[in-house]
């Protein structure tokens, strides 16, 4: 049985933050791959945020070429929208009856979990291993919650997709928050500009 972290997001862009943390993961933790899950739609993002899902993708799989624990995946593309985890969650286990899934969350959602779709089932049904956050104490989440989640004393470290969006939109240069290959990719490809 291959135990798989999934680490959802839209990674508009993905950045060195995402892959250290996943890096960690598979060093001090039990998992044997991650899975970076790339979100069409974030039901609590806005749509026009975004910059396209394959231009995400290609930056995914760009981002991890060199690590084969690192797996892309685009399962959510050809879901209905909204992306509501149960539900990937649900096909991934059925598709994937080898694998023990686990969800990676920080702990800024850790406090807003039971704001997320059917949150209780998640629970009920999926490991949860929660990540530290700058300014998001786990402890604050609820009691109830808090008792049924792994946290994972990972490195913090405060870098954000919205602020390398940002820093393209200035014409400002933050190349060493990204790989080589996906700060390439997004100057040839002209994203994130206003």
């Amino acid at each position: 049985m291959q135990e798989t972290g999934l680490l959802f997001g839209s990674f508009n862009p993905i950045h060195i933050g995402h892959l250290a943390l996943a890096n960690y993961l598979l060093e001090y933790s039990s998992l044997d791959q991650i899975w970076f899950v790339v979100s069409p739609q974030n039901p609590f993002k806005e749509q026009s945020e975004l910059e396209d899902e394959q231009h995400r993708l290609k930056m995914v799989k760009l981002a991890i070429s060199r690590e084969e624990r690192f797996i892309a995946s685009d399962i959510e593309f050809d879901m209905p929208l909204p992306s509501y985890t149960l539900k990937t969650l649900e096909l991934l286990k059925k598709s994937h009856p080898d694998h023990r899934f686990s969800l990676i969350i920080g702990s800024d959602n850790l406090l807003v979990f039971p704001r997320w779709h059917e949150a209780e089932k998640i629970i009920e049904k999926f490991n949860i291993l929660v990540y530290p956050r700058p300014g998001y104490a786990p402890e604050d989440a609820e009691k109830e919650i808090l008792n049924k989640v792994t946290l994972i004393n990972a490195p913090l470290l405060d870098v954000s997709s919205t602020l390398i969006r940002q820093a393209f939109s200035e014409k400002k240069q933050l190349p060493y928050l990204l790989t080589p290959e996906v700060y390439d990719y997004i100057i040839e490809n002209g994203l994130y500009k206003k």
